[in-house]
């Protein structure tokens, strides 16, 4: 294929995320990865490329060459790709300090300070308390009558298993989760960066309070390494606390998303019911289908980016797409289906490379005891509304279910 020198102009032809996609982005998004290897759009005021098919999306995501940490050059990146100013939300520089946006050796030094928490092992030490948790709530919830999953099952259980993590109590993590959607799907900017102040400032009270009373857990934990050996700096510490408990909030829209795809594929329910381990099938391919993140933050190369013969320029705002690359045709048979059995499972929902969601195992885990719980508990799940009628709340990056309503039986 001869190569192809995109023009970085303004002019250049480019797509743009009208309604139609934010409420139903996946024809969108199917015909970029039919279109080309990455298709440019505006978003957020800004030029971005989208990276849209499965192999080309690792490649990003692997991280050689690429970075993350914009904050130290925003300026000049921001130059080179603004076309309509002032439609990006401003967040305070200090909370954007975090593991999630650090490159390199600060990325790895935060990253090694935080793993233990999150390992395999670790985290099947609490498979007693999630379903602890789990049942507890479940013993609350009416039967024979639409109820919302959301409001009065996932995001309490996330708030209280988050809340175990951390050592904070279920008060101070009430409204947590509201205002960690608000900050990635809010409807415009002010909702968007009031959420993400408040989540900061919430962000570093907590740091003071672990000062104050110490415990066993991970917030007092990183405390007293800031404290003792300064593996932190203090903005470094409250934002990664922050990106911790906004992470903290994914099983909420892993669990709905899952059990969406079971409810209307009654089959797979039977099946899921007889053999229990496919319970984990489930929930992977849930999360393939109506991944939690069309498109992961955007990322950067200093140097020209090739991508079978399209050559995107140095310093321009590359995004991968998990959401199309989880439906490439290439690499997952009959992408379009929802099959527990799907043997072959390589989806980047939870990322790839050296940014791979730190919580992975957690999260999969919370989600699995969650469904589980559910099986257990209810012959029957119906949605009290058609799929159709869900109320999403939509976002070029994200988007949420914003109630669940479900009949127990």
């Amino acid at each position: 294929m001869a190569r192809a020198v995109i023009s970085t102009d303004a002019r250049c032809p480019m797509y743009l995320l009208t309604k139609q996609y934010m409420h139903n982005p996946y024809p969108v998004l199917s015909a970029m990865r039919e279109t080309a290897p990455a298709v440019p759009v505006e978003a957020n005021g800004y030029r971005m490329w989208v990276i849209t098919r499965h192999a080309d999306v690792r490649r990003v995501l692997t991280g050689r060459g690429i970075f993350k940490d914009m904050l130290p050059r925003r300026k000049e990146l921001s130059k080179q790709s603004v076309i309509r100013p002032g439609l990006s939300a401003r967040l305070l520089h200090s909370s954007r300090r975090s593991v999630l946006e650090r490159d390199g050796a600060d990325h790895r030094r935060m990253r090694a300070v935080l793993g233990p928490t999150f390992t395999r092992e670790a985290v099947a030490r609490r498979e007693p308390r999630i379903t602890e948790f789990a049942t507890r709530l479940l013993d609350d919830v009416p039967v024979g009558e639409p109820v919302d999953l959301i409001a009065r099952f996932a995001r309490p259980l996330a708030a209280m298993v988050l809340g175990d993590v951390v050592g904070l109590g279920g008060d101070q993590l009430r409204d947590f989760p509201v205002l960690a959607n608000s900050m990635v799907t809010g409807r415009g900017l002010a909702e968007i960066e009031d959420a993400g102040v408040r989540l900061f400032r919430f962000a570093q009270r907590m740091v003071e309070e672990k000062r104050r009373a110490p415990g066993d857990d991970l917030y007092s934990r990183l405390v007293r390494l800031r404290d003792e050996e300064n593996t932190f700096d203090d903005a470094e510490l409250a934002s990664t606390f922050m990106v911790l408990m906004v992470g903290g909030c994914e099983p909420i829209n892993a669990l709905a998303n899952s059990l969406l795809m079971l409810l209307t594929h009654p089959e797979q329910v039977a099946m899921v019911r007889a053999d229990r381990t496919l319970v984990g099938a489930a929930v992977d391919e849930g999360i393939r289908l109506e991944s939690p993140f069309r498109m992961l933050p955007p990322r950067f190369s200093d140097d020209p980016f090739e991508l079978d013969g399209l050559v995107i320029p140095p310093r321009e705002f590359l995004v991968a797409a998990p959401a199309t690359a989880n439906r490439d045709p290439d690499v997952f048979s009959d992408p379009e289906s929802f099959c527990v059995t799907r043997r072959h499972q390589p989806h980047l929902a939870f990322g790839h490379g050296p940014h791979h969601c730190l919580g992975v195992e957690l999260g999969r885990l919370e989600t699995e005891v969650a469904l589980n719980a559910l099986l257990d508990r209810y012959r029957n799940i119906e949605l009290a509304v058609p799929p159709a009628e869900l109320a999403w709340q939509p976002g070029m990056f994200m988007r949420r279910v914003q109630s669940f309503p479900v009949v127990l039986r």
